[in-house]
């Protein structure tokens, strides 16, 4: 993912904040959202809602020989992270 970077006015506003100990959403510095972990019904696949985000993880793998010609090589494949709309 690229990295965007901030303007002085946003980092004058998160540095003055952090100093304050003050977060956009009114909770104080240690305050947390609460958190639960659900397990679906297909192996590897979980919900985490924390607070009003809705987060869908899911992972899978196939175990494969490698080829001959490559024994000691291996493949891992990644996707992208799924966001859940609320």
């Amino acid at each position: 993912m690229k990295e965007t970077p901030l303007s002085n006015c946003e980092r004058r506003f998160l540095l003055r904040a952090i100093e304050e100990k003050k977060r956009l959403d009114g909770r104080q510095t240690y305050d947390y959202r609460n958190i639960k972990i659900s397990f679906g019904t297909d192996y590897g696949c979980c919900i985490v809602e924390l607070g009003k985000t809705r987060v869908l993880g899911q992972v899978s793998c196939e175990l494969v020989s490698p080829k001959l010609n490559r024994a000691t090589e291996g493949l891992a494949n990644t996707c992208g992270p799924t966001f859940i709309k609320s």
